[in-house]
């Protein structure tokens, strides 16, 4: 009797052996495409293929798979869209809601315009206190510091992958703090100063 093709009767271990081959054969290729489509980040190219490689373990059966290196790379792909997609929304909301505050022309500060400057400060503030140590300084070193990934690597012995990832954790938590403030309807949540 012949084992059935089904995702039952997969055995892990031939799968392991087959995804350490695929490993071996698809890595420095896959991490080559994604670095002429994303260059070296962010996304970092061995992070894409990482989670390409992830998702081919957890949802395909590898040996069903005609073209691997197409796969692999789709995945990784798609993967690399929703991080920048991600970076250049919490971009946009910092600067739709927190930028326009900072910047007022003189002949348009007004006691509310002070108010409302102070208040998003305020959010900002109270949303970077909340970031981890490490997430603070790499919001900073990055953001305000302006420093590349090379030099905080080089100052603070992280990877650029790691760097990568706490960066868009942190942004995440800004961008969440100026959703809030901001409301839902993309006005700011205090209409009785309105």
């Amino acid at each position: 009797m012949l084992p059935s093709l089904t995702s039952d009767a997969r055995d892990p271990a031939r799968d392991g052996t087959l995804i350490e081959r695929l490993y071996l054969d698809h890595w420095k290729t896959l991490c080559g495409r994604l670095r002429k489509v994303f260059g070296n980040g962010p996304p970092e190219p061995e992070d894409l293929a990482q989670i390409a490689f992830t998702k081919l373990m957890e949802s395909t059966d590898p040996a069903m798979l005609d073209d691997p290196a197409t796969f692999l790379f789709r995945i990784a792909i798609n993967a690399g869209r929703d991080r920048v997609r991600h970076v250049v929304r919490a971009k946009a909301l910092i600067e739709r809601y927190l930028a326009p505050q900072l910047v007022e022309p003189v002949d348009r500060i007004t006691p509310s315009n002070v108010y409302e400057t102070r208040e998003c400060l305020s959010v900002t503030e109270r949303a970077i206190a909340t970031l981890t140590p490490k997430q603070r300084e790499v919001l900073i070193r990055s953001r305000l510091k302006g420093e590349t990934f090379e030099e905080i690597r080089d100052a603070c012995g992280w990877s650029k992958a790691d760097i990568s990832r706490t960066l868009q954790a942190a942004l995440g938590v800004l961008q969440s703090a100026v959703q809030q403030y901001a409301g839902h309807d993309g006005r700011r949540g205090h209409a009785d100063r309105e």
